[in-house]
């Protein structure tokens, strides 16, 4: 239990700063030009111009965290418990990791602020992330085996799949709190896994980010005061990327949790964030079937259509939310689930994710879509 109140006191730390700092980056936004205005792109429906620095302000937050934590364990052994002071030399093996991560979430950061200052060209960012994204893979440590062993094979495994989840959170953020509040929710699932795992570094990473988005989301929650931007969205997306690449999933036998009954939690990460990187792939979709550019912003997302059949925007994040609540519950339960109850488990998000389909390709009740 001591482990649990660790990362509690990192989700409350994060917590604290990302509000701080959110709030800073309102205030400092429009001297420094990172204003989103309406009238930029046809797809935008808020109303005035919104200061657009959160995901720097996120940032920040959690490379304080972080730093505060390595100091705690260069200097402050004697402040926790003997149980927990003994994993702190382990922090400088995964010290260098740790840097390779930071140094991606920088780069992604830097690459999502300049999208924010001038829009940059849709290739331009996506060979900015595939450069980051496949630099962390080789370098960072950080790889998506799938059970493959081949190292060219396992590189490329996980930088697609890094670059999956940032674009599906970059797509993701199409409304006030949306993006935010499954990052939160995706982020408690992973450190819930993790810290069962007995994976301690990689569960407070977990608890960091997800303190980090609820931080932000005191004044990005309906009607939102500030925005994430690309540079908030690369950075939520990119860290669960890494610690869903991170977290151990199956294990065949007992030690660090549970034995693994099936192979079926390896499918655990992609199931947490179903609801993103399906709305990803059903956006594409009918953007080509409507032969318009993939990268145009558009009112194709699933919170979009939850809000055309009549719901407001708040109502339409509060159902998404709780879809991916329901997902990610469903998923964390494959760490037990026998042959039969996986079964039952993915039929059960085909399901929701068939009703998502049917909302997706049901033609739009408004003429903005």
């Amino acid at each position: 239990m001591r482990w649990w109140h660790v990362y509690l006191e990192v989700w409350g730390l994060s917590l604290g700063l990302a509000t701080v700092l959110t709030w800073m980056g309102r205030r400092l936004a429009p001297r420094f030009g990172f204003m989103d205005r309406p009238s930029s792109e046809a797809h935008k429906g808020h109303g005035r111009s919104t200061p657009v620095l959160g995901g720097l302000a996120m940032f920040l937050a959690w490379t304080t965290t972080i730093a505060a934590g390595l100091l705690l364990s260069a200097v402050g052994p004697g402040l926790v418990s003997d149980a927990i002071a003994a994993y702190l030399p382990g922090v400088q093996t995964v010290l260098p990791q740790l840097v390779c991560i930071g140094l991606g979430a920088a780069a992604l950061v830097g690459l999502g602020l300049v999208d924010d200052r001038r829009a940059l060209d849709p290739l331009t960012k996506l060979i900015g992330q595939f450069c980051v994204a496949g630099a962390v893979a080789c370098w960072g440590g950080v790889r998506v085996t799938f059970f493959f062993q081949n190292p060219l094979i396992t590189w490329a495994l996980t930088t697609f799949w890094i670059l999956c989840v940032i674009n599906a959170m970059n797509f993701f953020d199409n409304m006030d709190g949306l993006a935010g509040g499954m990052a939160a929710i995706a982020a408690l699932f992973f450190l819930f896994v993790a810290g069962l795992r007995q994976q301690y570094f990689v569960a407070i990473l977990a608890a960091s980010v997800c303190g980090t988005a609820c931080g932000f989301l005191v004044f990005n929650h309906p009607p939102a005061t500030i925005f994430m931007g690309d540079a908030g969205s690369h950075f939520l997306g990119y860290l669960l990327a890494i610690i869903g690449a991170l977290t151990t999933f199956y294990t065949p036998t007992e030690g660090a949790g549970p034995a693994s009954p099936t192979l079926a939690p390896v499918l655990i990460p992609p199931l947490v964030l179903a609801l993103p990187l399906f709305d990803l792939g059903a956006v594409i979709a009918i953007r080509l079937r409507r032969r318009r550019p993939v990268y145009i912003g558009d009112h194709a997302h699933i919170s979009h259509r939850f809000r055309n059949m009549g719901l407001s925007s708040g109502q339409a994040v509060l159902v998404v939310h709780l879809l991916g609540l329901v997902t990610g519950a469903a998923a964390v339960t494959l760490l037990w689930m026998p042959p039969a109850g996986t079964v039952l488990v993915f039929l059960q998000v085909a399901a929701m994710l068939a009703v998502v389909t049917l909302l997706h390709v049901a033609p739009s009740s408004r003429s903005s879509e």
